[in-house]
């Protein structure tokens, strides 16, 4: 009874396998007595063909594309001119056999290599297509400078052929956000389609995000030395410091650099990446000869002119630029650079980076020069201190140099001495032999009353670079913070006589902090302003001396010195404020 029991479930639940999918064959269940003599020679047949059913696996949703070969599909979604080359070779037939999805395959291969490899010839025939598919309407959407969010992301073509838009001109922050989205998820659909891996190194390029962006045009050339990936993998190794490999590959596309305009305008980044400004010049001048409405060469031949300080030139191409366009991240900074370190308008090089950050909020180049600038005037700018602009960087890219010296510069303006040690330790490491990354080091130690750390540094340096301006006060400062008053006294006195004016001047205000009368200090301050009229450092200690004697009007005076030697120092703006108020 029991075995019949069994044999009537199982074969229960073989029915209902087969009816619900659909798909298994009918399987009959028979109920047979327990004490037919056949009982078990049947349960044990049947449990044998329930053993060889198999339940159905999830069925894989069938593609626009299932009636084509799946290698050409694949080698159009791979993307490269050689692979959609060869898709459209395979798919070669006479008009009237072709299906209507083969027809759509075949407009979107052509619309790949037309806006992705303009430099190939498309060598096959296009028809039109009258069906509407997500992929036709996600093409037509790019023409029109449209993300089309409505293809369904079915697919990798679908998700991928909307982020196409990317290269249209002039689109808005917000289709360059969705650009970036949907080619993150097509890379997961596909991590190998060379088209999907290019643009999306383009598209970390043109954000200034180099490390990121050279894997993928690593792995895109690895597959194809089409010019456009040559191009922008070159323009990616040049600007991460690899110009060797970024020359090396560029011999791929003519030695002389006379082949293509393309070829010309790469060569003028890697000249100037490696720092020679006249070659690059000589390269953009060629290029602007040819279109010389190029605004982007416009654009770099004014940051050309910026990097070896001809800025009457460089103000003239912005001025020129800005007619067309005067919201481009570039044309911002560029512009910011040239308000701040030529006309020393840090207003308005504030306006403007603010300007930068609000249409490009993760730039890094403009959230550098927003800490640049507060780091400079010791003020906020959108809202935030040169360390916390700088934290937004670090946190992508914690070895970013600029961005730890801003950091650093931020917070020894707080006053914030242990976070500050933190950085100047990590830059000592990596910048040992920077100047002012030794001055700032030493000047934290000694604030944290880590003497010997400080004097260690500080005589290490000094006994390689006694020529030293920067490394001889750097010393001197750790000397008198460390040594005994006399010990202080007395290299201070042997530096004197061979001292240049600038260091005689520092030197006699080490001095002043050394005297323990107020008349001697004072006179070695007026010393040091014979020595340097401009010495702020001697002026602001004159002003500190008066101001705690309480004769405001002299310590006013020689504040408004020092104000006007540092006009951007909003600490120092802030405290002429305050006295002024006091005084009247």
């Amino acid at each position: 009874m029991l075995a019949a029991a069994a044999l009537f479930m199982s074969c229960f639940f073989v029915s209902c396998a087969s009816n619900n999918t659909g798909e298994a064959d009918h399987v009959s269940a028979e109920f047979v007595p327990a004490d037919s003599s056949l009982a078990q020679d049947d349960t044990q047949t049947q449990e044998e063909e329930l053993d060889s059913i198999k339940l159905p696996q999830a069925v894989k949703p069938k593609s626009y594309f299932s009636k084509i070969d799946e290698q050409i599909v694949q080698n159009v979604e791979l993307g490269s001119p050689q692979s959609l080359s060869a898709a459209m070779t395979a798919l070669r037939k006479n008009e009237a056999e072709y299906i209507e999805s083969e027809k759509v395959l075949i407009y979107v291969a052509t619309q790949l290599m037309s806006i992705l490899w303009s430099s190939q010839k498309i060598t096959w025939n296009v028809y039109e297509t009258t069906e509407d598919t997500p992929y036709t309407a996600a093409l037509n959407s790019v023409k029109k400078g449209i993300y089309d969010t409505s293809t369904g992301n079915k697919d990798f073509l679908s998700t991928f052929l909307p982020t196409l838009v990317y290269l249209t001109p002039n689109i808005t922050a917000n289709v360059q956000l969705q650009c970036g989205q949907g080619l993150e998820a097509s890379l997961k659909m596909n991590p190998d389609s060379v088209a999907a891996n290019y643009l999306a190194g383009l598209y970390y390029e043109k954000n200034g995000k180099y490390e990121m962006a050279e894997p993928c045009l690593k792995k895109a050339y690895a597959a194809s030395h089409a010019m456009e990936i040559v191009l922008e993998y070159a323009k990616v190794l040049s600007k991460n410091g690899n110009t060797a490999l970024a020359e090396s590959i560029m011999k791929e596309l003519g030695s002389d650099g006379t082949s293509s305009l393309a070829v010309l305008k790469q060569n003028a980044y890697i000249a100037f990446e490696k720092g020679d400004y006249t070659a690059a010049e000589e390269y953009v001048a060629r290029v602007l000869q040819q279109t010389p409405n190029d605004l982007e060469f416009v654009l770099f031949r004014a940051k050309i002119f910026i990097e070896k300080n001809d800025y009457i030139h460089a103000v003239s191409l912005l001025d020129m630029y800005a007619r067309q366009n005067d919201t481009n991240i570039d044309y911002l900074i560029l512009r910011s650079r040239v308000q701040l370190d030529w006309s020393k308008n840090t207003a308005a090089a504030t306006e403007t980076i603010e300007k930068a950050m609000q249409l490009y909020p993760d730039n890094v180049d403009a959230i550098l020069i927003a800490a640049k600038i507060s780091s400079a005037t010791d003020g906020p700018v959108a809202g935030k201190y040169a360390d916390e602009l700088a934290a937004i960087v670090l946190e992508k890219s914690p070895n970013n140099k600029d961005a730890l010296i801003y950091a650093l510069d931020g917070l020894i303006q707080r006053e914030n001495w242990q976070e500050a040690y933190q950085i100047s330790s990590s830059l000592i490491k990596t910048q040992g032999e920077n100047e002012n990354v030794i001055l700032k080091h030493v000047t934290v130690c000694l604030k944290l009353k880590k003497n010997s750390e400080a004097m260690e540094l500080a005589q290490r340096a000094y006994n390689s670079n006694p020529s030293s301006e920067v490394i001889t006060q750097t010393y001197i400062l750790a000397c008198t913070q460390v040594l005994s008053r006399d010990e202080s006294l007395k290299l201070i006195d042997s530096m004197l006589p061979s001292a240049s004016s600038k260091m005689k001047s520092y030197l006699y205000y080490r001095k002043s902090f050394l005297e323990r009368s107020e008349d001697t200090a004072l006179a070695d301050l007026r010393s040091s302003l014979i020595a340097n009229p401009r010495n702020s450092d001697a002026l602001f200690r004159l002003y500190e001396i008066y101001f705690d004697k309480k004769d405001y009007r002299k310590a006013q005076y020689y504040l408004k010195q020092v104000v006007a030697i540092n006009p951007n120092d909003s600490s120092y703006k802030r405290l002429n404020e305050a006295l002024t108020q006091l005084v009247q």
